[in-house]
């Protein structure tokens, strides 16, 4: 089955920025802005506020309209900080170097195949003491088995960071709600250090 993106993104309206987002920004408070790439950007919540404060951001996503949801609402200033890409994980090729790249809730939807150059491009493009923050989705979670989508047990997830430093590995195991109704939602929020 096919995500309408352009649906979700309507409904998620008014948002404010994740967790994992915020907290990997947290434990960087005491660096200045730097370079940052977030992929999956959907809706560009993260994205203009990485802009607004002060980085420098390529955001990349698949869906039609991206530009337009990104840089909405930008002020010049910041909006001149952000490249947007539309692009498919598998179409992405090598990332710049980089302080920061955020995935929220995007990497699941990398084709497995792929997902493994994906995963190592991210690690090559962070520079020394940069973070990789985001989401991967687990065997129990409802989506297990659909089309063009990865998923990590745990020991899947420790071994992919496997010689960074794990600063954030939270495993939720639970139902929940999402933009289809109800769902088990089985979700590892990851933030590592290079």
């Amino acid at each position: 089955m096919a995500f309408d993106w352009s649906r979700f993104y309507e409904q998620q309206g008014g948002r404010g920025v994740r967790p994992t987002f915020e907290r990997a920004l947290a434990l960087r408070s005491d660096a200045p802005p730097g370079d940052a790439v977030d992929l999956g950007c959907g809706d560009g919540v993260e994205t203009r506020a990485l802009a607004e404060s002060g980085w420098t951001v390529l955001a990349t996503d698949s869906d039609a309209g991206v530009e337009e949801r990104v840089l909405a609402g930008l002020p010049a200033e910041a909006a001149a900080r952000v490249r947007v890409r539309r692009t498919s994980f598998e179409e992405l090729g090598p990332l710049p170097e980089t302080d920061l790249v955020y995935a929220g809730f995007a990497l699941p939807f990398c084709e497995p195949g792929h997902f493994p150059y994906l995963w190592a491009d991210i690690r090559e493009a962070l520079r020394p003491g940069g973070l990789v923050a985001g989401e991967l989705f687990g065997p129990h979670d409802d989506w297990f088995g659909r089309p063009r989508m990865n998923f990590h047990d745990r020991a899947g997830v420790e071994g992919m960071l496997a010689g960074m430093e794990v600063l954030q590995l939270v495993e939720d195991d639970r139902r929940g709600m999402s933009f289809e109704g109800p769902k088990h939602w089985h979700v590892f929020h990851v933030i590592a250090r290079a």
